[in-house]
Order: C-alpha cells, then structure tokens, then sequence
C-alpha cells in the first residue's frame, strides 16, 4: 500500500466521522432516560386567602377575575353567598356563577402588571369573614432567542468541509511530489 493510497484512506475515515453527524442531542432533544418536561403553557395568574372559616383561590382570565371559595373545616363550597372585594382604590361587588360554583368580578382593574393586594369581604348567612392575598401579574415576556440546532449543524458541515479538503489538499500535494500528477 502505498503513502498516496494510505493518506487518502485516512482522509475518508476521518471525513466519516464528521459526516456522521454528531452524537449528542441538540438543545430540547435529549434522548437520554428522562422523560421530557411537559409544556402546560402559561399558567394564569392565581392567589390564595383562608382564614379560620373560609379558603378562596381566585384565577384572572383575560375577561374575569374568578374566585372559588370553600368552608376551611370541611372544604365544602361556599354557594350564593355575598362576595366584596377591595384593592387599592377598586372596590368590586362579586357576582355568583351557579353552573361553575366561582364568583366573577371585573378583570380589567388587573390588566397592567404588578402586586394587587387582594381583600375580600365574604358574608355568607351569619358568617362574616375577611381574606387577604396577593395577586401577582408577571411583565409580558420579552421575545428572547432560543439556540434552534441550525448553527449546530453548520459548524459540523464547516469543520466536515474543512477536513474534506485538507485530504484532497494533501493528495493533490502528495501527487505532485511522486510525479504521477500530469498537465496536458
């Protein structure tokens, strides 16, 4: 075998290597044992108020702000009773869904974001109660790069192009020294 055919060999194999690709996951594509994290997308605003005789969790929606309130020693639901709540200057009256079993007050004075600090007044029969919580609103997320996997690949190509042409550069130069090279 000689240099010329022996090179040329070693230029191929390691060419090999680079075309096929590499073995590691690109971001998001692991393919290891864990199972991936589920997107469940994004998650409403919430808060939560108990005291010793009520729990409410309340959701914003995009049209309502939706408040679920419960008995705290039983966790039974709190049905037509009479719902006030407070933040800041916004003062709501609640309005009792019977088919969700929620009360649903305005969404709008939550809109922007920030920390509302939520009270509420509940007055069901003789039990008269008061619920403090905090309701969150996250900024709107800002547009942010996600590194896709398509400069993973080119920097693969570049180098697989690279070394494909170191191996024909050295050919080339090993055939013009043993003089098997013509020029017509």
């Amino acid at each position: 075998m000689n240099l010329l055919s022996r090179i040329s060999k070693n230029a191929l194999f390691v060419a090999a290597l680079f075309a096929t690709g590499n073995v590691a996951a690109g971001p998001g594509h692991d393919h290891g044992d864990v199972a991936p994290a589920t997107n469940t997308g994004k998650a409403s605003p919430r808060f939560e108020a108990h005291s010793e005789l009520f729990e409410a969790v309340g959701t914003l929606g995009t049209s309502e702000l939706s408040i679920i309130i419960d008995r705290y020693n039983n966790n039974e639901p709190l049905l037509n009773a009479k719902v006030d709540l407070e933040s800041g200057s916004t003062k709501l009256a609640g309005v009792f869904h019977a088919e969700h079993g929620d009360y649903s007050f305005a969404a709008k004075p939550f809109e922007k974001p920030g920390n509302y600090p939520i009270t509420l007044t509940v007055t069901a029969g003789e039990d008269v109660d008061i619920l403090a919580g905090n309701l969150m609103i996250p900024p709107a997320e800002t547009a942010h790069a996600h590194e896709d996997g398509a400069t993973h690949w080119k920097s693969w190509a570049a180098i697989g192009a690279l070394v494909v042409g170191f191996g024909v550069a050295i050919t080339l130069f090993v055939r013009r020294r043993s003089g098997r090279v013509s020029y017509v």
